[in-house]
């Protein structure tokens, strides 16, 4: 979870929402609908469909609605996905980079998202199970992505799916499908997305630097 310093910087974006709204979001992590909604948009919609058959997105969201709160879903120590919502059905995935009293977001999926948010080799210090990797996953957008990940990714996605290996394989290579391409070092990373935040002018100058040390650095910011 976030601490309350970084909860606070998050709920500040969007008014008159408190930092009691984010909540544990663990419990959505066994449910088939959770991870058809993670991945919708991410690959054709049948190969997401014969992922999660018995998936019902909208009764999910209704819930989640209902329930009054945004759960959180920590994706290590450093990483976190929101799931948020408002009025008139606004609402969806950010994907923040928790440093100290800050939780900065690198992605998006919403009516006007943004990203990708990981590189490479961020998604792989984060993806060390396979919920992980897929939590993070709709994040990734990396042309550097070796050909391995599809394995990787199709071996996830059926832990948690019904399809079969050659779905799976199949929907793997779609969702890692990038033209983005990363340059910089371990100072500072940025991409060249056109809808990524994560390059010059996308953040400010300390976020950029924040955000690199915050995923690729091990040791204390």
């Amino acid at each position: 979870m976030l601490t309350e310093a970084q909860a606070i910087d998050y709920v500040g974006r969007y008014d008159g929402v408190t930092a009691e709204v984010l909540t544990d979001g663990s419990w959505l992590l066994d449910r088939h609908d959770f991870w058809a909604a993670t991945f919708d948009g991410c690959a054709e919609p049948d190969l997401i469909a014969a992922l999660f058959p018995d998936a019902d997105v909208h009764a999910l969201d209704e819930e989640i609605r209902a329930s009054g709160h945004w759960p959180v879903i920590p994706i290590g120590d450093r990483f976190a996905q929101i799931i948020w919502h408002g009025h008139d059905l606004e609402g969806g995935d950010d994907y923040v980079v928790l440093v100290p009293g800050r939780a900065i977001s690198v992605a998006a999926r919403e009516g006007h998202g943004y990203g990708p948010g990981l590189c490479w080799a961020e998604f792989r210090r984060l993806a060390t199970t396979p919920r992980r990797v897929l939590l993070a996953l709709p994040a990734l957008g990396d042309t550097g992505t070796p050909p391995e990940a599809v394995d990787l990714v199709a071996e996830a996605l059926l832990t948690v799916g019904d399809a079969d290996p050659g779905a799976a394989a199949e929907a793997a290579r779609r969702m890692l499908a990038s033209p983005v391409r990363w340059v910089g070092d371990d100072s500072v990373l940025v991409c060249d997305g056109e809808y990524a935040v994560r390059k010059p002018g996308g953040l400010p100058d300390a976020d950029l630097r924040l955000v690199t040390a915050g995923l690729l650095h091990t040791g204390n910011l």
